[in-house]
C-alpha cells in the first residue's frame, strides 16, 4: 500500500503499491485521518468485498454474469488529447473480452469536458464489430473545465435508462468504467452516491493528474480506483480491470408491486409530441417504462396503449396489441418524437376516446375493466379541452393529468378524475419524483368506478319510464340478469307520487304488462313488484306488434302516461332475436310521438333491427349475452345525459323537438364494392343504393367528396375523391358503372389499396384539413387474403370504416372491418337497403367536425 505526500513521484507508488488501486494521495501530514476510514476498507478488504452490496473480493473467484450492460465514460477534456488513442485502444480491448449482442453485453460510450455528450447507447448497436468500428472512429472532444459530477449524473439519468437498452429492471449488471484525467470542477460525491443507489458498479482510471480521493470516492469501493502515470500505461491493468468487470454479480429482477396484481386495468398513456417536448423526450419515455414495470401485462391483467400529440395525435399501439410487458417496454423504447405545434390537447382527448377506448382496439370498457388516462402537458393546450374530457369521464375515463412547470394548473384540474390527480413536476427530467404518487394513484383509481345505475343521468322532475323485455323461451336463461338490471335503473329514479313512473312489460307472441305507469305511487312498491316478476315464456318474437302494444296501451293517458303534460317518455327494449314481423312502422310511429327509444340486444338480436327501432343508431347497445348487462351502465348513462341536454318538448301533443340531419359536408366519403359473381347479380339494388346516398348528400369540395373503387382479386378505380365537383356529373358516372364479377375477392388487398391511393391529399383526401375520412365496405363474400392488419392500418391513420354484409359474407370478417358494433350492417333482403341508407347517412355525416388523425402520414 503506498501513501504520497505532497510532490511524492507516483510512478514509485505504483511499484510499492500491492496494486494500483491501493495508491493513496495527500497534500501533507495533517491530511492522512481524511484517508483513515479508507485505509480501514482496504485493510479489511477480504471481509468487505465478499459482500455483493459493496464489491467484489479480489482472492476469491465469483461466477461470471453472461450479460452486462457497460458504460464507458471518457474524459475527453484538453488535458487528456494526447492520450485519447491509448483511451480508444483500451476500450476496444476490454469489448473484445465480452460478448457484444442484444442477450449478452452491450456496451455505451459517454464523452465528458465541461458537458456530456452520449456517442451511442446499449441498444445502438448489436454486434460486436459495429461498436469496435464506431470506438476506433470517436473524435476527440476537447474543452473544458472537467465537471465528472455533472457527467456522472448525466450517465445515470441519461444511459442507464430503459429507454436507451439498459436491463437494470431484468438484474442484469449496471457496470460504468471512468477514464479520467484530472480533477473535476464540480461536486462528484452526490452524483456517486446516486449511482450506488441505482446499484450502478463503477471502476476508475486515472492518470497522475487525476484526485485519486476523488476517483475513490466514485468507484464502487476504493479498490476499484486506478491510478496510472499516464494513459499509455492502461495496459498494464487491462486484465485485472476485465476480471473485476465479469465477476459483478447480477442483482434481484425487479418486480410489479403486488397491490397492482390484483385487478385488470386498460391505461394509455398520452404524450407531448410538440416540438418544445423534444430534448426530453427520453424522460417522457422513461416514466412509461417505470410505470409499466410496476404493472401486471398479461391477456386478463392490465393492458397498456401509447399516443403522441402536438397539432394532432397519433397511435403507436392500441389496448389490444401486445399481450407481454417485454412486448410493451419493446415497443416504448422504440418510440420517436412526433413534432409538431401548437399542442391541441383537446382534439388529442377526442382521439383517445373515439379511436382507442373503444372494444374495437382492446378496450374493456365494457367489461367493467377500469379504463386510465395519462395526460402529460408541457403547455397550455392551443383548443378547448371541456368538451372531450366530459365525454371521457361519462364513458367512465379516470384521468391522470401530469404538467410541468409551464403547463396551466388549472387546465390540468380541468383534465383530470378530481384535484388530486393533477400532478406537476419543474420539468420531464422530474417525472420520477411522481412515480409513488401515480402508483398511489392507479391503486385506488378502480375504486372510484363503483356501478351506477344509467338513471342517475335522468334531471327532469318528472320522466315516464316504460321497459319493454324480451319474455321468449330463448331469453329464459338471462332474464334474472335483464330483472337485476332494470331493478337498479328502478331504485335511481324519483319513483314517488307525481315524480318519475315506471312500467314493466313482457313480449313474445302477444305482450303481457307487468304494471302500467299509474299502478304504484311509491318506490317501494315498484321494486316489490320488480323483484317478483316471473318470466312469461312464449315462442316467436313478435316485436312490432309489442312496439304498437306498448304505444297504445301503456304510453296512453289512461295508464298514466303523461305526454300531453309534456313529460319525457323513454322506452329500453330488450331483445335476444330477430323479430318475426316488420318493426320498421311501430318504431316510426314511437319516434313521431316523442317517445325516446333505447334498444339492448345480445349477439343473436339483429343489429339493423335494433338500430332501426332506436331514436338514433347510437341509442342501440350490444351485449354477448343479458349476463352482460352492467357493462353498459356508463355508455348508457352517456348518452341519457345527452339526450336530456338536447332534446325538448315543444308542441301541446309532446312533440320533439328533432335537429334535423344536416346532410352537408364536409365529408370524405369511399365506396369499395366487392365485384363478386353475388354481387353482380344483385348489381341494380347495389348501385342504387350508392345512388340514393349520393342523392341524399350536397356534393362539392367545400361539402362531401365521394369516391367509388371496386375490387376482385384486383382494384378498380372508377372515380376518386377530386374527379366530381358536382352530384349531377358524380350521378350520371353511377348511372353507368357495371360491376366487374368475379369468383374471389381479396379484400385485404382492396384496403390496403384504397389507404395508399385513394385517402390520399394527390386523390382529393382533405385529411390534413381536419375532414372526417370514411369508407364504406360492401361484400358479397368471404375475402381470400387476411383483413386484419389492412383494416388495423386504416384505423391508425383515422379512418372510419362502415362493413355491409352481403350473401355468403363471412360476419366475422365484416365485424372485424367495421369501427365499431354501430357500424356494422347485414343486408338479408332487397327491401333492407333503404333502411342501411339512412342509417349510414345519419352515421357518416352526423361525425362532421370530428377530428381525425392525418392520414398517409
Amino acid at each position: 500500500m503506498g501513501i504520497g505526500l505532497g510532490d511524492a513521484d507516483f510512478s514509485d507508488l505504483e511499484i510499492i503499491s500491492f496494486k494500483p488501486g491501493f495508491i493513496n494521495k495527500v497534500t501533507n501530514v495533517s491530511m492522512l485521518t481524511t484517508i483513515q476510514s479508507k485505509l480501514v476498507d482496504m485493510l479489511n478488504v477480504k471481509k468487505v468485498t465478499e459482500e455483493s452490496t459493496t464489491g467484489l473480493s479480489d482472492f476469491i473467484v465469483e461466477q461470471e454474469s453472461l450479460q452486462r450492460d457497460i458504460v464507458f465514460l471518457v474524459d475527453g477534456s484538453d488535458e487528456t488529447l494526447s492520450g485519447f488513442p491509448a483511451i480508444k485502444s483500451f476500450i476496444k480491448h476490454v469489448i473484445k473480452t465480452l460478448t457484444v449482442g442484444e442477450n449478452r453485453d452491450r456496451v455505451a460510450v459517454v464523452q465528458y469536458s465541461g458537458d456530456p455528450q452520449t456517442h451511442f447507447s446499449f441498444n445502438t448497436y448489436k454486434d460486436s464489430q459495429d461498436v469496435l468500428t464506431t470506438v476506433q472512429q470517436l473524435q476527440h472532444k476537447g474543452g473544458g473545465p472537467l465537471n465528472t459530477g455533472a457527467a456522472l449524473e448525466y450517465v445515470r439519468t441519461n444511459a442507464f435508462t430503459d429507454s436507451t437498452g439498459s436491463r437494470r429492471r431484468e438484474g442484469v449488471p449496471q457496470i460504468l468504467i471512468l477514464l479520467n484525467g484530472g480533477r473535476s470542477q464540480d461536486d462528484v460525491a452526490s452524483a456517486a452516491a446516486a449511482l450506488k443507489e441505482d446499484n450502478v458498479f463503477t471502476f476508475c482510471v486515472g492518470t497522475k493528474n487525476s484526485d485519486i480521493l476523488e476517483l475513490q470516492t466514485i468507484a464502487q469501493i476504493p479498490s476499484y480506483a486506478f491510478g496510472l502515470r499516464n494513459f499509455e500505461d492502461i495496459g498494464r491493468i487491462h486484465q485485472q480491470l476485465v476480471s473485476f468487470v465479469k465477476r459483478v454479480p447480477r442483482q434481484p429482477r425487479s418486480k410489479p408491486l403486488t397491490v397492482l396484481d390484483s385487478i385488470s386495468r386498460d391505461i394509455v398513456f398520452l404524450l407531448d409530441g410538440s416540438n418544445e417536448s423534444k430534448p426530453t423526450f427520453n424522460d417522457m419515455k422513461d416514466f412509461v417504462l417505470g410505470i409499466v414495470a410496476e404493472l401486471h401485462i398479461n391477456t386478463n391483467k392490465d393492458h397498456v396503449a401509447v399516443a403522441q400529440y402536438s397539432n394532432t395525435a397519433q397511435i403507436h399501439f392500441d389496448l389490444g396489441r401486445f399481450s407481454t410487458a417485454d412486448m410493451v417496454v419493446d415497443a416504448i423504447r422504440g418510440l420517436s418524437h412526433k413534432g409538431g405545434s401548437p399542442n391541441n390537447i383537446g382534439a388529442a382527448l377526442q382521439y383517445v376516446r373515439e379511436y382507442i377506448f373503444t372494444p374495437d382496439t382492446g378496450s374493456r370498457r365494457l367489461e367493467d375493466v377500469p379504463q386510465i388516462l395519462f395526460v402529460l402537458s408541457n403547455e397550455r393546450s392551443a383548443d378547448d379541452i371541456r368538451a372531450p374530457v366530459t365525454k371521457l369521464k361519462e364513458i367512465g375515463v379516470i384521468i391522470i393529468a401530469i404538467g410541468t412547470a409551464n403547463a396551466d394548473t388549472l387546465e390540468l384540474q380541468t383534465m383530470s378524475h378530481n384535484a388530486k390527480y393533477a400532478l406537476s413536476v419543474i420539468n420531464y427530467k422530474d417525472l420520477p419524483t411522481a412515480k409513488e404518487g401515480v402508483l398511489s394513484l392507479l391503486k385506488e383509481a378502480p375504486h372510484h368506478l363503483e356501478q351506477s345505475s344509467p338513471m342517475e343521468s335522468f334531471d327532469s322532475r318528472k320522466n315516464d319510464v316504460v321497459f319493454l323485455i324480451d319474455g321468449s323461451y330463448d331469453s329464459r336463461n338471462g332474464f334474472e340478469a335483464i330483472r337485476q338490471f332494470i331493478e337498479n335503473m328502478a331504485e335511481n329514479l324519483n319513483l314517488d307520487e307525481n315524480r318519475d313512473q315506471v312500467a314493466v312489460v313482457q313480449y313474445s307472441r302477444n305482450s303481457t304488462v307487468n304494471f302500467y305507469l299509474n299502478s304504484y305511487s311509491w318506490k317501494t312498491d315498484v321494486i316489490n313488484s320488480i323483484r317478483t316478476m316471473r318470466h312469461k315464456y312464449g315462442r316467436h318474437l313478435n316485436l312490432g306488434k309489442a312496439l304498437e302494444f306498448v304505444r297504445d296501451n301503456v304510453f296512453a293517458a289512461s295508464v298514466g302516461g303523461r305526454r300531453e303534460n309534456l313529460v319525457p317518455q323513454y322506452l329500453f327494449v330488450f331483445s335476444g332475436g330477430r323479430s318475426r314481423d316488420d318493426v320498421r312502422g311501430p318504431a316510426q310511429s314511437l319516434k313521431t310521438n316523442g317517445i325516446k327509444t333505447f334498444t339492448i340486444g345480445t349477439k343473436n338480436a339483429d343489429t339493423l333491427e335494433m338500430q332501426n327501432i332506436s331514436f338514433t343508431p347510437s341509442h342501440y347497445f350490444s351485449v354477448t349475452s343479458f349476463t352482460h348487462l352492467p357493462s353498459i351502465h356508463q355508455s348508457l348513462k352517456a348518452i341519457l345525459k345527452d339526450v336530456e341536454e338536447t332534446t325538448g318538448y315543444t308542441s301541446a301533443v309532446g312533440t320533439s323537438t328533432i335537429t334535423k340531419l344536416d346532410l352537408h359536408g364536409p365529408a370524405d366519403v369511399v365506396f369499395l364494392i366487392a365485384g363478386s359473381v353475388d354481387m353482380q347479380a344483385k348489381e341494380g339494388p347495389v348501385l342504387n343504393f350508392v345512388r340514393e346516398f349520393v342523392n341524399e348528400i350536397e356534393v362539392g369540395p367545400s361539402n362531401v367528396q365521394v369516391a367509388f373503387i371496386q375490387y376482385n382479386t384486383e382494384v378498380t378505380t372508377d372515380f376518386l375523391l377530386n374527379t366530381y365537383a358536382k352530384k349531377d356529373d358524380l350521378i350520371t358516372h353511377l348511372n353507368n358503372v357495371k360491376l366487374k364479377g368475379g369468383a374471389t375477392v381479396n379484400t385485404g388487398v382492396a384496403l390496403d389499396y384504397v389507404k395508399n391511393n385513394v385517402f390520399t391529399a394527390s386523390s382529393g383526401s382533405r385529411a390534413q384539413k381536419g375532414i372526417p375520412q370514411s369508407l364504406i365496405v360492401l361484400s358479397g363474400s368471404k375475402s381470400e387474403d387476411n383483413v386484419s392488419d389492412s383494416v388495423k392500418r386504416l384505423k391508425d391513420a383515422g379512418i372510419v370504416l362502415y362493413s355491409i354484409g352481403m350473401h355468403d359474407t363471412n360476419q366475422q370478417e365484416m365485424e372485424k372491418i367495421a369501427h365499431s358494433a354501430e357500424t356494422k350492417y347485414f343486408i338479408k333482403e332487397i327491401s333492407d337497403f333503404p333502411l342501411v341508407t339512412q342509417r349510414l347517412l345519419s352515421a357518416v355525416l352526423s361525425r362532421k367536425g370530428t377530428i381525425n388523425p392525418a392520414v398517409g402520414k
